[in-house]
C-alpha cells in the first residue's frame, strides 16, 4: 500500500522537475533571441514566413558574380571585385550590390564595367538579380 508520504515526495519530485524544465526553456529562448545575428541560422516561429535564413553582404556579392557569369556568357570574365562594403542591406533577404566586372570583349581589349543589381535569396537559397544596370 503507497503511504502518504510517499506521494508526497513524488508531487515534490515532479514540481521540481516542472519548474526546473520551465526555467531552462524560458533561458534558451532568452539566449537564441539575444545571440542573433547575420550569419547564424535562426528558427522560424511560424508566423513569418519570410525566411528562415538570414543571409550575409559576402554571400549576396558571391550571387552577384554568378548572376554576371550567366548575362555575360559569351565574354570571357577576368575577374570581379572582391569588396562587400558596397553591398546594402534591405532586408533579411535583399541586397543591392555595386561592384565591378574586369572581362575580355570580342576585340581582345580589357573591360572593366561597373554594374548595379538588386540580389533577393528565395527560401530554397535560389537567387533572384533586379533591376540589373551596366553603369558607364
Amino acid at each position: 500500500m503507497i503511504t502518504p508520504n510517499f506521494k508526497k515526495r513524488e508531487l515534490v519530485t515532479r514540481l521540481l522537475i516542472f519548474f526546473l524544465t520551465c526555467i531552462l526553456l524560458t533561458s534558451g529562448t532568452v539566449l537564441l533571441s539575444s545571440h542573433s545575428n547575420d550569419k547564424r541560422i535562426l528558427f522560424n516561429s511560424g508566423i513569418n514566413k519570410k525566411s528562415t535564413f538570414y543571409f550575409t553582404k559576402s554571400e549576396a556579392l558571391i550571387a552577384s558574380h554568378s548572376i554576371i557569369n550567366r548575362r555575360l556568357r559569351s565574354s570571357t570574365i577576368t575577374s570581379f571585385g572582391n569588396n562587400d562594403e558596397n553591398v546594402r542591406i534591405i532586408n533579411d533577404t535583399t541586397f543591392t550590390v555595386v561592384n565591378y566586372v574586369e572581362w575580355i570583349d570580342i576585340e581582345g581589349k580589357n573591360q572593366r564595367n561597373y554594374y548595379s543589381c538588386t540580389v533577393t535569396f528565395n527560401q530554397d537559397c535560389t537567387t533572384n538579380a533586379k533591376n540589373l544596370v551596366f553603369l558607364e
